[in-house]
Parts: C-alpha cells; sequence; structure tokens
C-alpha cells in the first residue's frame, strides 16, 4: 500500500434473497465481484497480500439493507459510474450499489466515521399499528429502558435508552413497523432486536424474534457541526 492510492466508497444494497449471506461471505463476494469486473483494485504489502476493501459496520444475519457502505482503493484514478456499472453487472442478485465516488483527501475510512443507523421495525400482526400508535411515545418517555445485553463475554444488564437517538410510528395498513436512530459503530452500537424485545415487553406482549424482520435503511456519521449525514454525504471529490 501506498499513499498514492486512490480511495473510493460505495453504498450498496442487500435484499431478501441474500440477506442470509453472512458478512465474511459479503466480502469474498465483493472481492470476487471486483475481479470479475476487472476493476484494477490496489492490495496490501507483505506476505500475504490482500485486496484493499474494507466495509462499515457489519450487517447481522437475516437483515436486509439499503444503506450499506464499503471503500476500496486503487493503483491510479478510474471512472466511478463505469466502475459501478461494472461491478453491479457480476454482483450476485441482491446486491446492487447505488452510489460510488472518488473519496477526498482526508475523509476516514467508513468504521471509523460511522456513529449512527437507521433500521425498520417489521412486526407481524401481533403488535399492531395501534400498539405503537399508542405506546411508542410512552415508551421512549422512561428514563431508563433496560434489557439483557449480551458483551464479548457474558450478558449483563444494560440501559438502552441513551442509544436511541429517535423512533417513529412508520406503520403501513395493518403493519406495524417501527423507525428507530440508533448510536451505531465501534465505541457505542444499539441492535434494533433490543429496542423491539423492549417494546413488547413494554406493552406486555411476546416478543417471537422469528416474527419480526429488520431492514438497515442507511448509516450516518457527523459533519463540522456535529450534524448527522450519510456515509456518503459531502465526501466526494468531483
Amino acid at each position: 500500500m501506498t499513499n498514492d492510492n486512490v480511495r473510493y466508497r460505495f453504498k450498496f444494497s442487500k435484499g431478501d434473497n441474500v440477506k442470509f449471506i453472512g458478512h465474511l461471505d459479503l466480502v469474498v463476494a465483493f472481492q470476487r465481484a471486483l475481479k470479475r469486473a476487472e476493476i484494477p483494485i490496489a492490495y496490501s504489502n507483505g506476505f500475504n497480500p490482500h485486496q484493499l476493501v474494507a466495509f462499515a459496520l457489519p450487517l447481522s444475519l437475516g437483515y436486509t439493507s439499503t444503506g450499506e457502505y464499503g471503500d476500496f482503493q486503487l493503483p491510479y484514478e478510474a471512472d466511478a459510474c463505469e466502475m459501478k456499472q461494472k461491478i453491479n453487472a457480476v454482483l450476485p442478485d441482491g446486491m446492487y450499489i447505488s452510489e460510488l465516488v472518488k473519496l477526498r483527501s482526508g475523509v476516514k475510512n467508513t468504521m471509523a466515521s460511522v456513529c449512527a443507523a437507521s433500521y425498520s421495525i417489521f412486526f407481524d400482526y401481533d403488535i399492531t399499528p395501534n400498539d405503537i400508535e399508542v405506546n411508542l411515545e410512552k415508551y421512549l418517555g422512561q428514563e431508563s429502558i433496560f434489557v439483557m445485553k449480551k458483551t464479548k463475554n457474558n450478558t449483563k444488564e444494560t440501559d438502552i435508552r441513551p442509544d436511541i437517538i429517535s423512533a417513529e410510528n412508520d406503520s403501513v395498513n395493518n403493519n406495524g413497523i417501527i423507525k428507530v436512530l440508533v448510536n451505531a459503530g465501534s465505541i457505542k452500537n444499539l441492535k434494533p432486536d433490543l429496542v423491539a424485545e423492549s417494546f413488547c415487553g413494554y406493552i406486555n406482549k411476546e416478543y417471537n424474534k422469528y416474527k419480526v424482520s429488520y431492514r438497515r435503511n442507511d448509516m450516518f456519521m457527523k459533519d463540522a457541526e456535529g450534524q448527522l449525514i450519510s456515509l456518503i454525504d459531502g465526501v466526494g471529490e468531483y
């Protein structure tokens, strides 16, 4: 790796037919797609060189997404629009790059940048739109929301209320949906299933993880003023 490499960021989606592909398999799928598309990816130095491709916060198995991100490096500049078309032509069905831009100098990598994420929580018929309409504001009004949260070494009771930035009723017809914005990243990271489980407990209804689905809508970083913006806003060199 040299300082002369040109950096690019891409935003992509992960649909229903690939939602059970784990993060490591997703990385391999992109690496193979880059080779098939004949993208001149830069490689690291050393005895075991690897493609200089990195992804933001891994997506939980079974989730879909419209807001995944990754960075890659080239040894020289190439046309971003042309690369996007070539890569999309060889990606597995259900994966699609919506944006690809050359990064400005000094932009942090995706994992170091992400601090929040938006998710949609799709409940089955047991949790109705009315359940959400009547109870969501009161649920958020609690000073503390304690759950049993897994850590690297054990499980402990944790207050997740400080990590819920906002939540809104996003229900459609008879489908109960909560759209939630939470802290995310390497420092603080709240998964939406804990919000779903604790909300069900708050309204005294059973939480069945097999009857709830999740979509990550986007991931965010902070701009110079401290406002949340998507990981691809304002990072491109045009």
